[in-house]
């Protein structure tokens, strides 16, 4: 062993005496370090005469989320795509009509493969437009606008909740699909509530950024259950009890907070966006 091996080792001897109490055994003094984690979230049922909206995606760390990426795009380039959209293969139309029923099954049990490995959770929040027309105050929409914006800030709020009880330990770099109709009303709710404490250590938010779902590969992976989830709303909710789709089951598997907000929550949540909108003014 080197010297100055020598002197760090005995450096980090030295600072664990003094973090730790004496009595504590040297193999139970562990030290947490922070990190950074990345969540990548999409939507579904923005179009025009859906009932609900959902706000998903997965949460993971930079090495996996590159590994993701590696393997993601891998599997594109073989398969001659630029993006894989789970409204077009779901339809079967696009780039990828030609594909035979075993090349769909295999390629889409292939991503949710990638998916399972790289990710260590996944979040969803679902909101119906009816509830949120009817009970969401112009107080409130002072900081949330529209359903979408409400349905992100579910996530962030449940994943931060999700992720202590996992035991992920960090702040949260959210990063969203640049495409969205609702980019500017997000970040602009953002932007107001950043500025409140207790809303950042709430949610944990690093930061918020839009980007490309071609370039951001995790942003595919965000979009297909966001799709699910979409898809077993309307099966559970508009169009009667019907088991889930054969993806979500497989991401069932994962770790996840998949959750739909009813009129009761909503009016709490009604309730808490006023009272921060009201303490935001008096701060101007």
């Amino acid at each position: 062993m080197v010297k100055n091996q020598i002197d760090s080792a005995w450096y980090v001897k030295e600072s664990l005496k003094i973090m730790f109490p004496h009595w504590l055994p040297e193999d139970k003094r562990v030290v947490m370090v922070a990190q950074l984690y990345q969540a990548y979230l999409d939507e579904s049922g923005t179009h025009r005469g859906s009932q609900a909206i959902v706000v998903a995606g997965f949460i993971s760390n930079q090495s996996e989320w590159t590994s993701f990426s590696e393997e993601w795009k891998t599997a594109l380039d073989e398969w001659q795509i630029p993006k894989f959209h789970m409204v077009d293969f779901a339809h079967n139309q696009g780039i990828f009509k030609s594909w035979s029923e075993q090349t769909r099954r295999e390629r889409l049990n292939h991503l949710l493969g990638i998916i399972k490995r790289h990710t260590f959770s996944s979040i969803a929040f679902v909101i119906f437009k009816k509830s949120f027309d009817e009970i969401i105050s112009e107080q409130a929409r002072i900081l949330c606008k529209t359903a979408y914006e409400l349905a992100s800030i579910g996530c962030y709020h449940n994943l931060s909740v999700h992720a202590k009880k996992r035991y992920i330990d960090g702040h949260i770099a959210y990063v969203m699909e640049s495409g969205s109709l609702g980019r500017e009303g997000l970040a602009r709710m953002h932007g107001l509530q950043s500025r409140y404490p207790e809303w950042v250590e709430d949610t944990r938010i690093k930061s918020l950024s839009f980007q490309d779902k071609q370039s951001f590969t995790p942003l595919q992976a965000a979009d297909i259950l966001a799709y699910e989830i979409y898809k077993d709303t309307e099966r559970q909710f508009l169009g009667g009890e019907r088991p889930p789709r054969y993806p979500l089951k497989r991401l069932a598997v994962l770790s996840h907070q998949w959750h739909r907000a009813d009129d009761n929550e909503l009016r709490k949540v009604n309730d808490y966006l006023a009272d921060l909108a009201g303490k935001l003014v008096s701060m101007d």
